[in-house]
């Protein structure tokens, strides 16, 4: 008789039953995880459009010259440096842009059918940090006197990442989005609206006492919620005979982007040594936080922090998930309006080991 047993690496005997099951076991849980994400399609369609105060043939020749897209690609901007592969001819059938960066993954655009001054159709693989291969459509029109531009993204995500194709559809909204806005500002006057994104790193943020006043609600709603909130702060002060001893913020302890919800403390920082036991007042503990600026239209906060939290995936910076981020309003109360309004991210990261 022939001995056939024998002993795995595992310590399992051949024909051991506890083998048997863990065999078992794992292709089960191999089938499960397949048929999970067999539930989803992985299909992922965006489409951001954008009125552009500008000729149509200035906002065309931007698009369709792919050597021009380096000045305002949103798959770029973040990694800053990537290497660039052009052909030969770049605004044509058969034109090719292809961009690498070490921290932000590559990417890919081909113009597969231009159409003069209406409309372009392209084929797109993104690896930032996901992957995603499809179609892009850009469609060009005159409305008002100025050009209205529709960026439509329709494509697949990798199969291993069709669980999260709804969190990948909301990255690449804000991407395109971005893009129109950059794009947007390379062709407007310069007295029209427009925003600038500047990373600072990190940095030591000291400790700030505040009095606040909470809310909790969509986050369309902050912006009302927090001019109603501040007028009432500043009187509660007035009416203590306190001054403020810094300019106004916002600290967000929970956000929901899917629901686009948010809870927060609408705050005005106070001196310690002033602060009155009837007053409602926090403090945020002293750390450091990687900060962006962002200067400019204050309805381009949502990119602000979209970008800023790439960056730190980028940079490999981890947050600090114990303290709350917040937004400092440097200039006008908010920055509620105008382009030189001034607001600060602060993302909370862990101390260096």
């Amino acid at each position: 008789m022939v001995d056939i047993g024998g002993a795995t690496d595992d310590g399992y005997a051949v024909g051991d039953p506890a083998l048997t099951t863990f065999i078992f076991v794992a292709a089960f849980c191999v089938v499960a995880v397949l048929v999970y994400m067999a539930r989803y399609s992985g299909r992922v369609r965006v489409e951001q459009t954008r009125l552009i105060d500008a000729p149509l043939d200035v906002v065309y020749a931007r698009v369709v010259d792919l050597g021009q897209w380096q000045q305002w690609n949103p798959w770029m901007e973040p990694g800053k440096g990537a290497a660039l592969t052009l052909s030969d001819r770049t605004d044509q059938r058969g034109s090719t842009c292809i961009w690498t960066s070490e921290t932000m993954g590559s990417g890919m655009v081909e113009h597969v059918r231009v159409v003069a001054s209406q409309r372009i159709e392209q084929r797109l693989r993104l690896k930032h940090p996901f992957t995603v291969s499809g179609r892009s459509f850009w469609t060009f029109s005159v409305r008002s006197g100025k050009t209205e531009v529709t960026w439509n993204v329709r494509g697949r995500v990798a199969f291993s990442m069709r669980a999260f194709s709804s969190t990948v559809k909301s990255s690449l909204a804000l991407d395109c989005r971005y893009g129109l806005d950059q794009l947007a500002s390379l062709t407007e006057p310069d007295s029209a609206p427009r925003y600038s994104i500047a990373h600072l790193g990190v940095r030591d943020i000291a400790a700030q006492r505040y009095v606040y006043s909470s809310y909790q609600g969509p986050i369309s709603g902050l912006s009302q919620a927090m001019a109603s909130a501040l007028t009432e702060l500043r009187q509660v002060l007035t009416a203590h005979g306190l001054e403020a001893a810094g300019m106004p913020m916002a600290i967000y302890f929970k956000t929901n982007i899917k629901l686009r919800t948010t809870v927060c403390h609408i705050g005005i920082p106070i001196d310690g040594a002033l602060a009155s036991a009837d007053l409602p007042v926090r403090e945020l503990a002293a750390h450091r936080a990687y900060v962006v600026r962002l200067q400019g239209s204050p309805q381009a906060l949502e990119i602000a922090w979209y970008l800023a939290m790439q960056r730190m995936v980028a940079d490999k910076i981890q947050p600090d998930q114990r303290i709350p981020p917040c937004e400092c309003y440097l200039v006008s109360d908010g920055g509620r309006v105008g382009n030189d309004s001034v607001t600060e991210l602060h993302l909370p990261v862990l101390p260096p080991r």
